[in-house]
């Protein structure tokens, strides 16, 4: 562990919110790297490079500081991690007044490095695991020692999984989503041993859900569903997540394919979406913007800006056609229905009572990002 001067500098900063007195940081060769003054920086400190040595704290009088250059009153404390000095703190004043605060702030100061270490530790750790997700969705084939070193990282490859992929709308604070998602993964989400989850990208995770052969695949999207109902309650996080069809055991390229066109879906949505609902969906994605616009204003065309219209064809959609129930669901009468519908005809030349019409109206309402699935878990 190398004391750098981006950690010294948060060190300072820290630490001189418990004590008034200037402070310094130096690291193994006796340079201040940090300081409350910042003219101090890049000065050797010679009693500094003294302690390192000794391994053993210094007081520095008033009449010593005036023989060495450069010195000032104080405590010089070595800074050790792991039994080794890898810097030393100094904290300037008379040492008969700081000494009570003097242990104190080098266990402070110790212990912000241990947890910077072991944070990086993890950072290193979780992009270890991210190389080696990205290398198995785009290998063709799984040798064994690829096997092997999934399982130096803790991955079981053979296991039967399900792909899932996670999509966060809102990014501005990252550190702050990506700590939620996490400790929802660790501490609420229902998961077994083997499961796997990590970021995937800005905004973006992957999860690789172990599931059992009698495990319904409806129990897991309920799960999702409390996960996104979580975010949006408590952080107005708009969370989707789109989930493979394919339970895979080697060939994750297959699954990821899914997971991704129905989080492709999702997004367009705001939903958790599973590959197997998609029918229509996988096609209209991937036809270009300009064309959906293009279709969209020549289907809609007259009642655009109608929303009266639109909420009717979009409820007659749902009630799958029925007169009857559309009426019911709208709280309206039958003929005010039929003057719509009507109306609907007449405006866009297509009638929403025939096959033909019907169709392209649930192409266009589904463009223009209007949820037309006829049932849906909230």
């Amino acid at each position: 562990m190398q004391l750098l001067p981006e950690l010294a500098e948060k060190i300072i900063q820290e630490v001189s919110l418990v004590i008034n007195e200037d402070l310094i940081v130096v690291d193994r060769t006796g340079l201040i790297i940090a300081s409350t003054k910042v003219d101090r920086v890049g000065d050797f400190h010679e009693i500094a490079h003294r302690v390192v040595q000794t391994r053993q704290k210094y007081y520095i009088t008033e009449a010593e500081a005036l023989k060495v250059s450069r010195v000032k009153a104080g405590i010089n404390l070595p800074i050790f991690f792991e039994n080794r000095v890898i810097g030393v703190l100094g904290i300037t004043g008379p040492p008969s007044q700081i000494e009570g605060f003097a242990e104190l702030l080098r266990k402070m100061t110790e212990l912000m490095i241990r947890e910077t270490y072991y944070t990086e530790q993890k950072e290193s750790e979780s992009r270890g695991l991210e190389a080696y997700f990205y290398e198995w969705v785009f290998s063709k084939e799984v040798d064994q020692t690829f096997i092997h070193r999934g399982q130096l990282l803790g991955v079981s490859i053979g296991k039967p999984y399900l792909c899932i992929l996670f999509q966060v709308r809102s990014i501005k604070e990252k550190q702050r989503v990506d700590a939620a998602m996490m400790d929802w993964f660790k501490n609420l989400f229902p998961k077994n041993a083997n499961d796997m989850f990590i970021r995937w990208g800005e905004g973006r995770y992957l999860l690789l859900k172990h599931v059992r052969e009698d495990e319904p695949k409806q129990d897991i999207r309920e799960h999702l569903y409390r996960w996104k109902r979580y975010f949006k309650t408590n952080y107005e996080i708009n969370l989707c997540a789109g989930m493979s069809k394919s339970t895979i055991t080697y060939d994750l390229h297959r699954a990821y394919e899914e997971a991704e066109k129905a989080l492709k879906v999702a997004l367009s949505k705001q939903h958790i979406v599973m590959y197997e609902e998609l029918v229509l969906d996988i096609v209209l994605e991937e036809i270009s913007g300009d064309t959906k616009e293009e279709f969209t204003n020549r289907v809609l065309s007259g009642i655009q800006d109608k929303p009266e219209l639109l909420h009717t064809l979009k409820v007659f959609l749902l009630q799958n056609q029925s007169v009857k129930d559309t009426a019911n669901a709208m709280n309206i009468h039958i003929n005010t229905l039929h003057y719509r519908l009507k109306q609907i005809k007449d405006l866009t030349t297509l009638d929403p009572r025939n096959s033909e019409g019907i169709t392209l109206f649930y192409i266009a309402l589904s463009f223009i990002g209007e949820d037309l699935h006829h049932s849906r878990s909230q």
